[in-house]
């Protein structure tokens, strides 16, 4: 009620705040790059107009298939005669043909589980001419991998190193029955019959490197035809072979996609080319073949179910079926299957348009035949998605908010939207949905082996459930303001904002937009996805002409002072250009490597001693960057023989640190579970963080059991070995627990063996026995990001020092209260509550004082304006309270000032009163 003009309010703060050192966690630097998709197209020309460079004509030719093109989608394919048409693509054929009465073996009325189907494949190719041998399945989370989170295909297993010749394959040829996972395709599921999130993918691999051929093109396609003709018994007349073009994981080649009834079963990619972000090609030294074979789709073309799902799932379809009282196959089910191929929305131009000439075909109204086939599609997307969900945290992911993490947490969530809308919930509960998780642990067991006890599996789905239920305020403000701004109209590009970005369900944005999820939304936010890669690591020098750096360390590494010759000298460019990196043939010194920081030391050359300020590895050199440039040229040094000494306290903190957080690590996950695993860690000389991945917070409780864990291997004196294997054999011993660091080249892995406590491939320095490090001290923990839970510790002397600065605050406490140290906290806690009254009395005091300060200006008989030096430490009182003098002072035309140390605050009801400027 108070005119504006005449009123003012001037407030100036200057704000300040300490200086505290934070370890920044690392993130990858991003590149926009080509999609498969793109680079496939780029491709495409030249191998359709030189075919006989790029696909198996002679094997084509030897079993009596010639090429044709199709007239629907103008691909050229390869058939028996000329009864096929077409290429033999459910989008050209526009129908399953197989559907309702089977193919091959299925004819004669055979059965086949997916376990079956595997057996029989295996059989086949482990007899072939050139027999392939079995391997077990590789994790679906790629922790061997530094560019994908998932296994999306059976050569991710293999991928780079086997591809480039860096590393052995564990067979060669080799068949595998990998389970793979992707995102892409969850609009597709639950409709068009063959899409999952997460799969099983039949793979061969060949690996053809320069000094050892093993089989190519035309072997692959005859042991292929070999299979499907003689152990799924199928007319070649029902076969095709399509011309194609495959990219994925930095690779690409020619493809021959195969397929029997209007199915694709499995995909021929031979790799020739390695990709650049660009589309640009390179060849490979290493030629391979890669095929992928959908295990779940041969069941079901033999079987003729109308639906892969069914045979997929067996069991558990019939006990959610049943428990959800879901009526089985239905009339409408059993007309729509064969033309359920149609809706992938990848491929429709017009789904809705496809929805209604489907409804025409089968005789019922498109929204008709939606609404009755649509509980079994939500069954079947529960199904889908609650395997995926198991294998990726049996494998050692979670849910979360960041990057893989983010479609894990999708795809769960939409299982708890779907039980919520079909009223499914109440009818299985957690412990139901628990039932179907280990429904899928027994029947995947039957052809991976039994999966172990996952203690804390139920308590991360009840995590999830729980935040679902509860989605975050912040979160939700977000999308009410966007809508509010465009007035209720969401586009695609909305839609993945909130749901990627501010991690709202899809659910959620649906039911406050009352809009319905847009039926591409999972197939554009997985495009998206595909077309931001991590760029490769700027590498500054190149030492591929330089021998490689005789690594001291791992022979003894309390070698502390070491003789070496200068074989090169680098500019720095980083620095001017001057020459002060030097490279030797050997080395005690530590690089920077696996997150700990590198040694420092001394170098005396020609009399002259040098500080080593850096140490770095590139390629298989190790350089060592002076304090400042050499006097002479550089071909005065070369060869010159050098004295280094390597800073020996800080290298025993280090190794103390490094030895600590593989032990923080194993305690980690003997107290929360087997889900804990590695995502990054630093080492310095202050302290030293783990990274684990975790559901939620730490409570103290468990900070302080992880310590005390951790301290009880310490006092066990457990002997630590360090030794060289093969990848294969360390693999075949230790699993893949052994990359906790990442991603590690070659043949050879240096092993680091914490018997009976932890096992990892690691390149560090580490003690000789756990008791070395003497003693623990957990500072603190926190979250990093969703999922994430950084630990934070000291080991050695720093614990120890940590310890003496807590037990002199505990003496100074003592001492200043008078006290005995068990009385400190009963004492703080009387203080406290005690502060808190008076805080409370205090407040009431200065309302007081402020009250009297004002009535004052206003009666003064001759003074219009107050200042008044104001002891409050900050302006809030001000802001509670000036308002109720706001009237008065305007009918007074009188003002009044208060200056604080770091504020100046006050309300004028006469604006002539004070001129702000004088402010400064």
């Amino acid at each position: 009620g108070i005119n504006a003009e005449y009123m003012g309010f001037y407030f100036t703060r200057r704000f300040s705040r300490p200086n505290r050192f934070r370890m920044k966690q690392e993130e990858a630097k991003m590149v926009k790059c080509l999609s498969a998709k793109e680079m496939k197209a780029l491709a495409k020309p030249e191998f359709e107009k030189n075919f006989q460079l790029y696909y198996p004509v002679k094997t084509f030719e030897k079993i009596g298939f010639t090429r044709a093109q199709c007239p629907k989608c103008h691909h050229y394919y390869w058939r028996k005669s000329e009864k096929a048409t077409t290429c033999g693509d459910s989008n050209c054929l526009e129908s399953y043909t197989f559907i309702g009465k089977g193919m091959g073996i299925g004819k004669e009325g055979k059965k086949l589980s997916y376990e079956e189907a595997w057996k029989g494949f295996a059989a086949s190719l482990t007899s072939a001419r050139i027999p392939s041998t079995e391997i077990k399945r590789y994790p679906v989370v790629a922790r061997w991998r530094n560019d994908v989170d998932f296994t999306a295909a059976g050569i991710y297993c293999f991928q780079p190193y086997c591809v480039t010749g860096e590393m052995d394959a564990p067979a060669n040829p080799l068949i595998c029955p990998q389970f793979c996972v992707r995102f892409n395709d969850l609009d597709n599921i639950g409709i068009t019959g063959r899409h999952y999130s997460g799969f099983i993918m039949i793979g061969i691999q060949v690996f053809n490197l320069p000094q050892k051929f093993v089989f190519f093109k035309d072997e692959c396609t005859e042991f292929n035809y070999r299979w499907l003709t003689e152990t799924l018994k199928i007319d070649p007349e029902e076969i095709t072979f399509t011309e194609d073009v495959w990219c994925g994981g930095g690779n690409l080649g020619p493809s021959i996609e195969y397929f029997v009834g209007g199915l694709e079963l499995g995909n021929m990619v031979f790799m020739q080319y390695k990709t650049a972000h660009d589309g640009s090609l390179s060849d490979l030294p290493v030629k391979v073949i890669d095929v992928g074979i959908g295990l779940e789709r041969i069941a079901w073309i033999v079987n003729g179910t109308p639906s892969s799902y069914v045979d997929t799932f067996a069991e558990a379809y019939d006990y959610l079926r049943t428990t959800l009282g879901i009526p089985d196959h239905n009339d409408v089910w059993e007309k729509f299957g064969p033309y359920s191929c149609q809706l992938n929305v990848d491929d429709s131009e017009d789904i809705g348009k496809t929805w209604e000439q489907i409804s025409q075909k089968i005789g019922m109204e498109p929204e008709k035949v939606k609404e009755v086939i649509g509980p079994m599609r939500d069954l079947y997307i529960v199904l889908d998605h609650t395997r995926t969900v198991m294998m990726i945290i049996e494998d050692g992911a979670l849910p979360s908010n960041v990057g893989g993490g983010g479609n894990v947490r999708n795809v769960l969530r939409r299982v708890f939207a779907v039980l919520q809308k079909n009223g499914w919930w109440e009818k299985l509960k957690m412990d139901g949905l628990m039932k179907l998780f280990d429904m899928h642990r027994v029947k995947l067991g039957k052809l991976y082996g039994e999966f172990p006890y996952h203690s804390s599996f139920r308590k991360i789905i009840e995590v999830e459930y729980d935040r679902w239920q509860n989605t975050d305020e912040v979160q939700q403000k977000c999308l009410e303001k966007h809508i509010k701004k465009t007035k209720g109209k969401m586009t695609i590009d909305d839609w993945i904002i909130a749901v990627t970005s501010w991690g709202i369900p899809a659910d959620r944005v649906a039911q406050f937009t009352k809009q319905p999820i847009p039926p591409n939304l999972y197939y554009e936010i997985s495009s998206r996805q595909d077309k931001v890669a991590k760029a490769a690591e700027e590498i500054l020098y190149d030492t591929t002409h330089l021998p490689e750096t005789e690594n001291l360390y791992y022979k003894d590494h309390r070698m502390m002072e070491f003789k070496g010759k200068i074989v090169d000298i680098i500019p720095n460019k980083q620095d001017k250009l001057i020459e002060n990196i030097i490279v030797l043939d050997r080395s005690a010194f530590y690089p920077f490597s696996g997150g700990q920081v590198n040694d420092l030391g001394w170098m005396t050359i020609d009399g002259i001693t040098y500080e080593i300020k850096d140490c770095q590895r590139v390629g298989k050199c190790v350089l060592h960057y002076l304090d400042k440039p050499l006097p002479k040229e550089k071909a005065y040094f070369i060869g010159k023989e050098v004295d280094c000494k390597i800073d020996e306290k800080r290298r025993t903190q280090l190794r103390w640190h490094h030895t600590a957080t593989h032990i923080i690590y194993a305690s980690s996950r003997k107290v929360l579970g087997p889900h804990v695993w590695q995502q990054g860690a630093k080492k310095t000389p202050i302290e030293a963080h783990l990274d684990i991945s975790h559901y939620q917070s730490l409570t103290t409780a468990e900070e302080q059991l992880i310590e005390s864990t951790a301290n009880d291997i310490i006092r066990k004196c457990i002997i630590i070995k360090k030794y060289m294997m093969s990848k294969a054999d360390a693999e075949k011993a230790y699993g893949f627990m052994l990359y906790q660091g990442g991603a590690i080249p070659g043949n050879q892995l240096r092993i680091v063996n914490i018997e009976g406590t932890d096992v990892e491939a690691c390149c560090g320095t580490h003690c000789d026995n756990t008791g070395e490090i003497g003693f623990i001290r957990v500072l603190k923990s926190q979250r990093i990001s969703d999922g994430i839970v950084r630990l934070t510790f000291v080991a050695g002397d720093r614990a120890y020092e940590e310890l003496k600065v807590q037990t002199d605050i505990v003496n100074e406490l003592c001492t200043l209260w008078g006290i005995e140290p068990s009385m400190i906290v009963k004492t703080a806690e009387r203080f406290f509550k005690d502060y808190k009254k008076l805080t409370t009395e205090a407040k009431e005091q200065d309302k007081s004082i402020l009250d009297y300060q004002l009535k004052l200006v206003l009666s003064h008989p001759t003074s219009k304006l107050g200042f008044i030096m104001s002891e409050q430490p900050d302006p809030t009182l001000y802001f509670s309270m000036l308002n109720t003098y706001a009237l008065p002072l305007k009918e007074a035309k009188k003002g009044v000032l208060f200056l604080g140390e770091n504020f100046v605050i006050g309300i004028l009801g006469d604006p002539k009163l004070w001129d702000p400027k004088k402010l400064n």
